[in-house]
């Protein structure tokens, strides 16, 4: 009994002790946990960290001094503590203020599908169809009485009359015809003599003699004391050359005229690598030509020649046009001269991915633009580029229809783009550091010097991308960096040559009320000056001098611009040839001088 007590008791206390473990466990589970990260490591959990900005995470170059949403995905901004440097945009991207924007006069247009114009200009001269010439010669020996076609340029038709002939020869044929056409016919049988074969004989034979079916029918009626002939037109055309004059004795086979077919007229039109991407056989074309101011003719293009000229790497594009003649004091006269230099229009539109030709800027070769992307931001962007029309680049590559590119102040985006890259280091591609190296080689030429043969080559670049705008801008900046050099040169240790100061101080820069109005105006004042900043980079280059330029020359110029030489040369900044004389129309004719700077 008393065991079963002690027994009672024992398991009473242990359900009690059971209890309070439970107790006490549940009791340190319900406590609030202090986590070990809720505070950044080395930073005091007594003073948390402030806040810098807010950033979107999805485009890093949104930003914002309190909390809020992204303006171009929606997304909640993120904060930035302070040590943290936040997101950065994965390429340089360059973002502008309100006022900025504004102040450059910024703008910006949408890649799309639309039609791409170019009108190409082509010359050449007017020429004859030559499947269409031809040469009357004597059908038979005789002396010529009278021409009745006696000058060159005269109008002439098929059966009108040529001259008048006497021939022995020719004459007997048509009596002999005339006797026999007067014998009576034979009997349709039992006759000895068949007189039908005989007659058409002679009657062939005075067809070759030059006279027409009409002539012989009306040989019955000549007078037997007629002693000459009259030979008509064989066919229509112009005379283009005259041999026989009226006396004068001829053999048969003799050349007397050649004649031209001037009804229908073919253009023969030069065109060079670059607009052949443009033609196309069929393509209307508007022609003009000095000898006749103010007419305009509509053609087709009809053949394009696919064999270029080696030379000049051209090619010859015909077109035929009508012909029409006009009456003159002379007589009918076609309007259109013969061999006279013609200016073709063709207008050429094709459906293609475009953007305006001003959001294209050109670094080291490369085709680059600004793509804007939003509250301020521009992003550099690489892009392929196909034909270039008179205001629209084709894009092949880089850009989808929708995007936005900057059309105007992208020379002031760029320039800040690289401003930021100088400043954060980068080392730029392969070229640039080749580039870099080539330039350590070389002592750097005096700032005055440099800075007046890179403006030269930035005058050399806007022609090339036929921008006369930007041409006149930086021409307002020419006669500052032509006075710096000038007072330069004037110092002790410049050793510029005499010769070359002179030239220097003879480049006259149009004043700025009365800017180049066209391109082929800015073209001509720059090849003047062109010539001076050749050789002030040749000299620069033999004094051991780096001024950051390159030496080009083209060998034909005067196809670009009237009287002037044919070859002349220009400064780059880059290696790929980018003609200022021709622009788009031969951007790429021209080669480098290695020898020379």
């Amino acid at each position: 009994m008393k065991t079963s007590r002690l027994l009672l008791l024992a398991v009473f206390v242990a359900g009690l002790l059971t209890g309070a473990g439970f107790w006490v466990l549940r009791s340190h589970w319900d406590l609030p946990q202090t986590s070990a990260v809720s505070q950044p490591l080395g930073t005091d959990p007594s003073r948390p960290r402030s806040v810098r900005f807010y950033q979107s995470p999805m485009h890093p170059w949104i930003r914002s001094d309190r909390p809020g949403r992204c303006t171009i995905c929606g997304m909640e901004l993120s904060p930035v503590y302070d040590g943290d440097s936040g997101a950065t945009a994965e390429g340089p991207v360059v973002v502008l203020g309100t006022n900025s924007i504004q102040l450059i006069h910024l703008e910006t247009s949408e890649v799309s599908e639309s039609p791409l114009i170019r009108n190409l200009r082509l010359s050449g001269t007017l020429e004859d169809n030559d499947t269409r010439h031809r040469m009357i010669s004597a059908s038979v020996a005789g002396r010529i009485e009278r021409l009745s076609v006696n000058r060159v340029g005269q109008e002439i038709r098929k059966g009108d009359p040529l001259l008048t002939l006497y021939s022995p020869s020719l004459l007997a044929a048509e009596r002999e015809y005339v006797a026999l056409s007067k014998q009576p016919h034979p009997e349709p049988a039992g006759t000895s003599t068949d007189l039908t074969p005989i007659l058409a004989s002679a009657r062939q034979r005075l067809i070759q003699m030059g006279l027409t079916p009409r002539q012989i029918d009306g040989l019955k009626d000549k007078s037997p004391s007629a002693l000459t002939s009259e030979l008509m037109v064989p066919a229509d055309g112009t005379v283009v050359l005259k041999q026989v004059y009226e006396g004068q004795y001829v053999t048969e086979g003799q050349r007397l005229f050649e004649t031209a077919d001037f009804s229908t007229m073919c253009v023969q039109l030069t065109a060079y690598e670059s607009d052949r991407q443009w033609l196309r056989v069929g393509q209307s074309a508007h022609i003009t030509t000095a000898s006749w101011n103010g007419g305009v003719i509509t053609g087709q293009v009809s053949f394009i020649d696919p064999n270029f000229d080696p030379m000049t790497r051209s090619t010859r594009v015909r077109i035929e046009i009508p012909n029409p003649i006009e009456a003159t004091t002379e007589g009918p006269r076609r309007r259109l001269l013969h061999r006279v230099t013609a200016m073709a229009e063709i207008a050429c539109v094709e459906t293609a991915r475009t953007l305006p030709r001003s959001a294209l800027l050109w670094n080291g070769g490369q085709p680059v633009v600004y793509l804007s992307l939003g509250a301020g931001a521009y992003e550099s962007r690489k892009v392929r580029i196909g034909r270039i029309g008179d205001h629209l680049a084709e894009v092949l590559d880089g850009l989808k229809p929708g995007e936005r590119v900057v059309t105007q102040a992208a020379f002031l985006i760029d320039a800040q783009s690289q401003l930021q890259s100088g400043s954060s280091g980068d080392s730029g591609d392969q070229s640039n550091s080749q580039a870099s190296s080539t330039l350590r080689s070389r002592s750097p030429a005096p700032p005055p010097l440099a800075g007046f043969l890179q403006l030269s080559a930035d005058l050399s670049e806007a022609l090339a991308s036929d921008q006369l705008e930007v041409f006149r801008e930086i021409l307002r900046r020419i006669p500052p960096r032509q006075e710096a050099l000038r007072q330069w040169a004037t110092l002790p240790g410049s050793s510029l040559p005499e010769t070359l100061q002179k030239s220097i101080a003879s480049i006259s820069v149009p004043p700025a009320s009365t800017p180049p109005s066209s391109l082929a105006e800015a073209r001509k004042w720059f090849l003047d000056q062109s010539r001076t900043t050749v050789d002030l980079a040749r000299w620069a280059h033999r004094q051991g001098w780096e001024a950051g330029v390159r030496t080009f020359e083209c060998p034909m110029v005067d196809r670009a611009i009237p009287s002037a030489p044919k070859r002349a040369g220009w400064l780059q900044k880059h290696s790929e040839v980018r003609n200022p004389f021709f622009g788009a129309e031969m951007i790429d004719c021209g080669l480098e001088l290695k020898e020379k700077p």
